[in-house]
């Protein structure tokens, strides 16, 4: 439908809420949003005016959209969650879970207690967090599990018990040593301590220490020591920087016209349990706040009694009866400071990838310069890993103005070949990308300015080769290592090779996109490879 068919179908639609999904020429969710008057909010996206540049993307792609009408602006937004859960949409807010921000999860699964790091939320046990640092959250996965004696092995039934259990490191999970009253006190205890209990359980801690040295019981009371210690590391680590107890999340945020950071703390009795840092390519809106917290607290399982902004967001009245009146601005003095703790950390993220940025665009500009490519905006570069021809893989990382870009990064499994052609190896794994672009995949878009192999002469003609096959016309350079496998030359089609020791920018910059590239192959190799061998294992069984 053209921009003028979609104003018309806008303006047929119902003052009433509801819910609007609209589809690309493929007929794929490409966005899903809420209103409270479905005439008024459809119809700003086909009118002529003012939009962001992200709108301009979005309706340049609208080829027909749908609503759904809902009883109560409530309803619109229950559905609208439910929707964007189910389709993804790619023009929708994401907030970034499973993107660097990781989760502590815990739960009881077949008799053991479980206790890791992970980055999605999708098992029945309890997830603090997110965490921004997920140095902090192992640390204290690794102090907790120091101080409960949790198991480190696989939880799998076993015969015997292993050295762990006579050294005093686990009760014996695996044979069945311990009860469900043990579990449920110790499931009692962990989540008391991630939930921000630490003082309490400290002083029962200490209390039994003093009865165990007492009773000249000296083992056990080491034991607890060490408890004790492990809690006063946890203690220090989710310190909260007020001295009140608080139980409530804080979200501020700055822009600097370009890009908004929101930042968020989330504390529970006084202690930090979880950190945020959200970045969008975007200036700051009120309706970009509002919409952050309905993502958010629609997937958010741990509970708060307060949720803090600085000032009053778009459509705070109905945010506030849909969170049961816990959306709140700041009163008191201490809340305050939290949330200009939070507006400082916001405005720290905001400098530090703008200064990432500069540096990976000078780098950027370095290379062109000396290499005399005059666009390189987007850049795949493309690498081959295999043992001896057998599980063969091929990794693409994907560099926006000069900085990698993980939702750009993409694995191919290799098919069979006759010896070991690592140039026909890339030259079909660029094949098949170009191919999925052709078919209109999202994944695959846009097409780089520019491919780089891993590699000299023979990579590039093959690559060239693949890529004019699809009728497509793309830049194709190579990578070339020396004898001790460093960087060390930039190879062009016409057989040119460009020493990188000339230029210390260039050479930097080459150096760290080969070697990401190299990880990332290797790491998906190793993984084909432990998969495959564990087949093979249960197969001899």
């Amino acid at each position: 439908m053209t921009r003028q068919e979609l104003l018309e179908k806008a303006n047929r639609l119902p003052d009433k809420p509801g819910v609007y999904t609209m589809y690309n020429a493929e007929k794929k969710v490409i966005y899903v949003g809420k209103a409270k008057n479905l005439k008024n909010r459809v119809t700003t996206y086909f009118r002529n005016g003012e939009q962001t540049e992200k709108t301009k993307r979005l309706v340049s792609n609208v080829d027909n959209f749908e609503v759904i009408i809902t009883a109560t602006e409530k309803d619109a937004l229950l559905t609208e969650c439910s929707l964007i859960r189910l389709h993804v949409p790619v023009y929708n807010i994401m907030l970034k879970y499973g993107k660097g921000y990781p989760y502590i999860y815990f739960g009881i699964e077949n008799g053991f207690p479980v206790l890791r790091t992970e980055t999605k939320m999708r098992r029945n046990g309890r997830y603090y967090g997110p965490f921004l640092s997920g140095h902090n959250a192992a640390l204290i996965v690794k102090l907790l599990r120091r101080a409960y004696n949790l198991p480190e092995c696989s939880l799998k039934k076993r015969k015997k018990v292993c050295l762990d259990y006579h050294i005093r490191r686990c009760p014996g999970y695996c044979v069945g040593k311990t009860d469900e009253n043990y579990l449920a006190e110790l499931s009692r205890e962990i989540c008391g301590v991630l939930d921000g209990n630490v003082e309490k359980i400290k002083k029962r801690v200490m209390s039994e220490m003093e009865s165990a040295s007492e009773a000249l019981e000296f083992e056990r009371a080491a034991d607890l020591r060490d408890k004790l210690r492990a809690l006063e590391q946890i203690e220090n680590k989710q310190r909260a920087p007020v001295s009140q107890t608080r139980n409530a999340d804080y979200i501020s945020y700055n822009s600097n016209g370009v890009r908004t950071c929101v930042f968020m703390l989330r504390i529970r009795n006084g202690y930090i349990i979880g950190e945020r840092c959200d970045i969008f390519k975007e200036d700051y809106t009120p309706e970009l706040l509002s919409e952050y917290i309905e993502r958010f607290y629609s997937e958010d399982t741990l509970g708060t009694r307060g949720i803090y902004i600085p000032e009053k967001c778009d459509r705070f009245d109905f945010l506030n009866e849909w969170l049961d009146k816990k959306l709140k601005t700041a009163h008191f003095n201490s809340d305050r400071e939290l949330l200009d703790l939070c507006r400082k950390n916001a405005t720290e993220r905001l400098l530090q990838a703008e200064g990432k940025d500069r540096r990976a665009r000078r780098a950027l500009e370095a290379f062109c310069l000396y290499t005399g490519i005059k666009k390189a905006d987007y850049i795949e570069i493309y690498d081959v890993s295999m043992l001896a021809g057998t599980d063969v893989v091929c990794g693409c990382v994907g560099i926006t103005d000069g900085a990698f870009c993980k939702d750009r990064y993409r694995k191919f499994k290799i098919g069979k070949y006759e010896g070991r052609d690592d140039t026909a190896f890339m030259a079909e794994a660029v094949h098949r990308r170009i191919c999925r672009y052709i078919e209109k995949d999202e994944k695959f878009m846009p097409l780089p300015d520019l491919i780089i192999c891993d590699g000299g002469a023979g990579q590039i003609h093959a690559v060239e080769n693949a890529v004019r096959s699809c009728g497509i016309d793309l830049p194709v350079i190579g990578l070339k290592k020396d004898s001790k496998h460093k960087t060390k030359s930039v190879v062009f089609p016409d057989g040119r090779e460009l020493l990188l020791s000339r230029d210390p920018e260039a050479f930097a910059f080459c150096g760290r996109i080969q070697e990401e590239v190299h990880r990332f192959a290797v790491s998906y190799h190793k993984n084909l490879r432990e998969k495959s061998s564990g087949l093979k294992n249960k197969k001899r069984r």
